[in-house]
């Protein structure tokens, strides 16, 4: 017979214990691919772990906050799950605001301590933000996971903890700060499974940038699910057109690019393996692009409507065939997801 305990614990699944269940499972498949490098999930677990406990050491622990100014590389999902596992918060910084808009995010969330990338040092520096402790990636980085404790980080997060905070766009003023918990990630991740915009056996291709939701969301779909992610620093063409020869593709987001992308397809004269499932926000894209590129990706097209703060849902199991040019791109309700439309009174319109 379950205890109430054990019943709390069966309800208390978090993201650092999902991802380790994948590295019990299978410690020598490919978690992350950037380039030419790639990290095993048993070797990311312990990288991360190492992680974990230098944070430790350095007074992070759950409910702190580490902010993070970095482009995408594997140190920053590393960054991310050794948080998970002391229940300590990943803030995912936008490196694309102006210097007033960064330092506002930041004060925003008194972060304990900050991660940045060589890149964006000099840009992080330049500001009074106040934050005692800092740690570079790089060469101080691996040394401080070299002389850390290399033995399993505990658990210390609860489901109903914050995981990472999202900032939203900062369309009505300065951006504001959604936080994440591993709970709500959790039933995200569900929802893109069931949807079919994570597949576990496939790769997602993480090149947007990891403060935003369509890339962290789905690298943690991915870990939590025994994928591959596949890195990329930001819209490489060169990159992307390699990885879409090669590799089977579960998911391959183009907000924004799906004509850019179009184009170098064409231009390159490549011919793609068929992807899972690709794009995302098709309003953005002319319909005869939909058309032509669904065709040459053998893929449909993810005709969504999310949020930050909710990740794809209300809206985002709606799908555009191969090869159809909509009249109309109305939204399909995500699963798991109850939507009502009302007026100014709170009663439902029709």
């Amino acid at each position: 017979m379950f205890t109430n305990g054990l019943a709390a614990a069966a309800a208390g699944l978090t993201v650092g214990g999902l991802f380790s269940a994948q590295v019990r499972q299978a410690p020598h498949a490919i978690a992350l691919q950037q380039g030419g490098q790639s990290i095993t999930y048993a070797a990311l677990e312990d990288r991360c772990d190492r992680l974990a406990r230098h944070l430790a050491t350095r007074g992070i622990g759950r409910g702190d906050r580490v902010a993070v100014l970095s482009e995408n590389r594997f140190e920053y999902v590393e960054t991310q799950m050794a948080c998970a596992r002391l229940g300590a918060i990943t803030a995912c910084q936008n490196w694309r605001l102006l210097p007033v808009e960064l330092l506002h995010c930041l004060r925003l969330v008194e972060p304990s301590l900050v991660c940045v990338s060589p890149r964006h040092a000099a840009g992080l520096a330049a500001l009074d933000h106040g934050i005692g402790q800092t740690l570079t990636y790089g060469g101080e980085y691996e040394a401080a996971l070299a002389r850390a404790d290399a033995r399993l980080a505990p658990d210390m997060a609860e489901a109903e903890d914050g995981l990472v905070i999202l900032y939203t766009g900062g369309t009505t003023g300065l951006p504001k700060g959604a936080l994440i918990s591993h709970r709500a990630m959790i039933a995200r991740a569900i929802q893109t499974l069931v949807d079919e915009s994570t597949y576990p056996r496939r790769s997602f291709i993480a090149w947007g940038p990891m403060f935003h939701m369509g890339s962290t969301d789905q690298v943690f779909a991915t870990l939590m699910h025994g994928g591959k992610a596949i890195i990329v620093d930001g819209f490489d063409a060169p990159a992307l057109m390699d990885i879409i020869t090669r590799e089977s593709v579960g998911c391959f987001p183009m907000p924004g690019i799906a004509s850019r992308v179009l184009a170098t397809i064409k231009d390159s004269g490549i011919r793609p393996m068929p992807a899972g499932i690709i794009g995302s926000m098709a309003d953005l894209v002319p319909r005869a692009d939909l058309a032509e590129l669904t065709t040459l990706m053998q893929a449909p097209f993810r005709n969504t409507f999310g949020s930050t703060e909710t990740g794809p849902a209300p809206a985002s199991k709606g799908r555009i065939a191969i090869g159809a040019m909509p009249e109309r791109l109305s939204k399909t309700q995500s699963s798991y997801c109850q939507l009502r439309l009302v007026d100014e009174e709170g009663r439902e319109v029709p």
